[in-house]
Formats: structure tokens, sequence, C-alpha cells
């Protein structure tokens, strides 16, 4: 009969043991969501203002190629503007994959799943966004080159090349310092992954209290 009942004491301890570390593995959870989803929530508006910045951009990139505002006379010369709009279009797609990728309910869902799942898709486009910068920041950087044949007819080869020269130089200066200011950092995607090694760390960490009081 003492066996029977130590038996049935030591399945309630279990019982509790279990009860007790489900209910820390929820905190946790709890916990490491409800920054989450303040982070998606401010990711979103940053997302919707960044919308707004390429509609505008893209109505001003076909303004100037079907109103000719600055009256170029070749063709070429609108050749950088034409494909600034296609790299500005091809933003607002990816942006919109990056939208609906966080534009999801949190309540019954994962946040392991969640931000495992952010952080694989920000990997899967890291090499691309890479190279699709490069690439877009050397269509803006060739932008002066399409008031160069008015330069030249005006002042001469000479002074409009230099006159050219020196908004690229500009631009080039600009955009090293944003660079070296971290400005194309997506510090969004580091948050993220510190909540899930937070998550992952303090998930390991329950887990061992729960077999050591075995």
């Amino acid at each position: 009969m003492e066996l029977e009942e130590l038996k049935t004491a030591w399945g309630l301890y279990d019982k509790k043991i279990m009860s007790t570390q489900t209910i820390t593995q929820k905190i946790i959870e709890s916990m490491i969501k409800e920054r989450s989803v303040s982070r998606v929530e401010r990711l979103k508006k940053q997302y919707f203002g960044f919308f707004v910045l390429l509609i505008f951009e893209a109505g001003f990139m076909l303004a100037i190629l079907f109103g000719n505002p600055f009256d170029f006379k070749y063709q070429i010369q609108f050749l950088p503007f034409l494909l600034l709009l296609m790299g500005i279009i091809v933003a607002f797609i990816n942006l919109t994959q990056y939208y609906e990728k966080i534009n999801t309910s949190l309540i019954d869902k994962n946040i392991g799943t969640f931000l495992h799942g952010i952080l694989e898709f920000y990997e899967k486009n890291k090499t691309y966004e890479k190279w699709f910068g490069i690439i877009l920041f050397s269509i803006g950087f060739l932008v002066p080159l399409s008031f160069l044949p008015p330069k030249i007819e005006k002042y001469g080869i000479q002074k409009a090349l230099l006159d050219t020269a020196i908004p690229m130089l500009i631009s080039l200066v600009l955009y090293f310092l944003a660079f070296k200011m971290g400005a194309f950092k997506k510090r969004h995607k580091e948050n993220f992954k510190s909540d899930l090694d937070e998550y992952n760390e303090l998930k390991g960490m329950s887990s061992e209290l729960g077999e050591s009081a075995i």
C-alpha cells in the first residue's frame, strides 16, 4: 500500500512539474510575443510610409518620362529615369512581399516559428537586395549625365563635364556617409533575431530547470 501511495504522490509531483514548465513556456512566449507584435506594428507603419514614398517617386518619374519638364532632346537622356522607374516598381513588389510576410495575426501563432520564418525570408533576400541596391545606386549616380548634352551646348565639353562631375561626386559622398552611418542596415532584422535568440535561450533554461527538478 505504501508503494502505491508513493507512486501516486510521484505521479502528482511529475504532473506539477510538467504544469509548471508549461506555464513557464507560455509566460516566455507571451513576453516575447508582446515585444515582437510591437515591432511588427511599427514596421507596418514604416512600410506604409515607404509605399507612399515609392508611389510619389514613380509619379515623378512618369512625369519626367511623359512630360519632359527638362526639355530633353535625345531619347538616351530619359534612360536613367526609365531605369529608376523600373527599380521603383521592383522595390514596390519586394516591399509588398515583406509586408505580406509580417501582416499576420500572432495571437494563435507560435512566436518562435514566426520569428524563424521572418529571419529566413530576410536571409533569402539578402543577396538580391545587395545587388539591387548597387544597381539602383549606379543608376541614380548616372542621372546627372542626362543633363550633359545641353550643358555641352551651353558651356563647351570641358566645363560641362566638370559641372556634371560635381553633383555625381556629391551623390557618391552622400551615399558613402549614409552607408557608414548605418542608414542601409536592417535594424528590424537584428531586433527580430535578438527576440528569437532570447526566446530560445529562455526556453532552453526552462527545459533545464524542468529536467533538474525531476
